[in-house]
């Protein structure tokens, strides 16, 4: 979600993957979290550019398709190497009591949370908004959703 006026960012080598686990809690090395499993890059740009005036929602259309199996929890991973510190800024939320980001990063070039495949788990998400087309999803299965972001 942008704040302020309209601001652009160019994040370098920019992905979304998403990933079916049986796992029932996140977990480090970050790559244990996906159970064995292969993840499906469902979109990668380098650079990706986002230009988002204040309060509103940007993102992109995601393919190739990812058939989700309707059972299983589904990790949700958000990568990308440095990029311009431009806006727009992404807000995050408190989930108490549930972990659902494991996030590893660098900080002015110096590797912080285990960086880049160790992470730290964390009760706090981005702010996310998933389209799903082509299935439906009962409102409690919304909990299946967890987040990896490094």
């Amino acid at each position: 979600m942008g704040t302020g006026s309209t601001q652009r960012a160019v994040l370098s080598n920019f992905s979304v993957k998403l990933c079916h686990t049986s796992l029932n809690a996140l977990t480090t090395p970050f790559a244990a979290n996906y159970d064995g499993k292969t993840p499906v890059t469902v979109f990668a740009a380098n650079p990706v550019t986002i230009n988002a005036p204040a309060d509103t929602w940007f993102g992109w259309a995601c393919g190739p398709a990812f058939n989700y199996n309707g059972s299983d929890n589904l990790l949700v991973e958000v990568w990308w190497e440095g990029g311009n510190n431009g806006g727009p800024n992404c807000w995050t939320s408190e989930v108490p009591g549930s972990k659902r980001s494991v996030v590893a990063s660098k900080v002015s070039g110096v590797p912080q949370n285990g960086y880049p495949d160790g992470g730290l788990v964390t009760d706090y998400s981005f702010y996310m908004r998933i389209t799903v087309e082509g299935i439906g999803v009962a409102s409690s299965s919304l909990g299946r959703v967890k987040a990896l972001y490094r």
